[in-house]
């Protein structure tokens, strides 16, 4: 879990560092240039782009050569199986660190990135400086891919690391451009005058043809990367990997909606605007370009969120062992009344491999969980319909999750707080545990908010942005949520792992779809119904198709 949230961390970052020198010298200076008026007599706009620019260079190398820095205590923690909430000796971080080529690579790229804060920090109005800190985060883009996945591969090595290479910068142009303008969306729409209205158009006709570029890279980049990493199609729906590399192209979407909006609405709207001698009203089409950059923005930031996941999960390729079997598929997909039986924990607790009571526990704390689950998007999808009864269920759901949580806490882990065999203390240390007792604290959270939730209108309930934002997160650790250090087989493992991908596809497209439909990104009629509706599928899985035992 810690790996992939300093790993997403960390490409965003990347990100902004590598966009900043693109969007200054290759968009806003060029734009300036040939609207008229000499560089340094520039509008308040491209010196507000410029300033801007500089700002998140500083603060993405930062963040990242930070979030590089502390990932080396994760990785060293991973591999004594535990989390670095415990604690890690300095010393074994410094072995890790020199003498290792995932450490040393980890190293250069933090001192790169740290030189290029300073380059920006000191010298941000110098075109020199721009150029310097470009080159730096090609060499930082290098060092990340030569520690990736792809400087893992066993064969053609050096042509996996030139995709990746590709592949990153793909995004840093396309998604990276795209926040730093987001970034001055309030600028870019108080810019209704001739000039930086001659400005804004000249950025964004020459950034379209330039982002067609970069997206159709980045796919042609990722689908090599699949090829390679996958091994397969059916590995695509029989193995964590594929199920969350969907994931990341579905969360695409939205973003490729948007940048056609904007190549073939917004790009001829505002050069109709520069061009015409009229007052036009400029403010419509200046709000819609903002909104089109949000939405971008937004769902780049989700797939940056699962594409960090996606590099802590082991790929399929042509490992057989990491897909699921003929008979795991089949279970899946044949739905069951779970059964109620519970199998005292006391029983198997502390035998060196899963039992078949264990497997048969853990089935049952899912599809209760799942009974649980559903219930809450029943809730929903009447608290959405409105009437008496939508009334009574937004009053009811905040309820349901107290002993939902109460569950999670106690029945996931009940070494903790049953058998009392482990301590809170030791449970930090452990990702399964320290996930389950965290979950139930979102869960708690959620439940307080709840109650709560009658101040607000009609429009902002259930919790307003709380609620998308909390499954969102929990999301992303479902899809995260690795389970290769319980004493469990390579098969059981992997199925286990593929079940909670899905979990977390379910739940992070019932998040963002809520997120957009707050923020007027998607319809809200139609959001008030498919939300609730991939909250109650995601009971409906857990409920009557989780399976360990098969």
């Amino acid at each position: 879990m810690e790996h992939s949230l300093l790993h997403a961390i960390a490409l965003w970052g990347l990100i902004l560092v590598t966009s900043g020198p693109l969007l200054v010298l290759g968009l806003l200076e060029p734009a300036m240039k040939s609207a008229g008026r000499p560089l340094p007599e520039g509008p308040d706009f491209a010196r507000a782009m410029r300033q801007s620019a500089a700002r998140w260079v500083v603060c993405g190398a930062a963040v990242t050569a930070l979030a590089t820095l502390l990932d080396l205590f994760v990785q060293v923690a991973e591999g004594r199986g535990q989390t670095v909430f415990v604690g890690m000796p300095l010393s074994e971080v410094f072995r890790f660190a020199t003498r290792t080529h995932v450490g040393q690579f980890s190293l250069a790229r933090a001192g790169v990135l740290l030189v290029i804060a300073a380059i920006a920090w000191r010298h941000p109005a110098r075109r020199g400086s721009w150029w310097a800190i470009g080159i730096l985060a090609v060499t930082a883009i290098i060092l990340t891919a030569l520690v990736s996945h792809a400087a893992a591969q066993p064969f053609n090595r050096r042509t996996a690391i030139l995709v990746q290479i590709m592949h990153l910068c793909a995004v840093s142009v396309w998604l990276g451009v795209l926040f730093h303008l987001l970034a001055l969306r309030g600028q870019i729409q108080r810019a209704t005058d001739r000039y930086n209205l001659a400005v804004l158009a000249k950025i964004v006709r020459r950034f379209s043809p330039v982002a067609l570029v970069a997206v159709s890279s980045l796919l042609l980049s990722g689908v090599i990367a699949a090829c390679r990493f996958v091994g397969g199609p059916d590995a695509l729906f029989t193995s964590a990997y594929g199920l969350t590399l969907l994931v990341k192209l579905t969360l695409l979407i939205p973003a490729f909606f948007a940048g056609l909006v904007n190549h073939w609405i917004i790009r001829p709207g505002l050069l109709s605007l520069r061009d015409s001698h009229n007052e036009i009203p400029k403010g419509p089409i200046l709000q819609r370009f903002g909104r089109m950059l949000e939405l971008e923005v937004t769902a780049g930031l989700l797939v940056l969120a699962v594409a960090g996941i996606l590099a802590s999960v082991s790929p399929p390729g042509g490992n057989q062992s990491l897909k699921l079997t003929e008979p795991q598929q089949r279970a899946l997909t044949s739905p069951r009344v779970p059964a109620m039986d519970i199998p005292n924990p006391a029983g198997f607790y502390g035998a060196p491999t899963r039992t078949l009571a264990d497997l048969h526990y853990a089935e049952f704390t899912h599809h209760c969980s799942g009974l649980m689950v559903c219930l809450l998007g029943l809730c929903w999808l009447a608290q959405g319909a409105g009437g008496r009864t939508g009334l009574w269920s937004g009053r009811i759901w905040p309820w349901l999750l107290v002993p939902f949580a109460a569950f999670i806490a106690v029945a996931s882990d009940p070494e903790i707080w049953w058998l009392r065999r482990v301590s809170l203390w030791r449970a930090l240390g452990d990702p399964q545990l320290f996930e389950h007792q965290l979950g139930a604290g979102m869960i708690l959270l959620l439940a307080w908010l709840g109650w709560r939730d009658g101040r607000r209108p009609d429009f902002w309930r259930p919790l307003g942005y709380t609620l998308p934002v909390i499954m969102m997160l929990g999301s992303l650790l479902l899809l995260g949520h690795a389970h290769s250090t319980l004493a469990a087989d390579v098969p059981l493992t992997r199925l286990i792992n593929v079940q909670h991908a899905v979990f977390g596809a379910f739940g992070l497209f019932a998040g963002a779809v809520r997120w957009l439909s707050l923020r007027g990104l998607f319809p809200q009629p139609a959001a008030r119904w498919i939300w609730p509706a991939l909250v109650l599928g995601l009971g409906l899985f857990m409920t009557f198709c989780y399976r360990e035992a098969v």
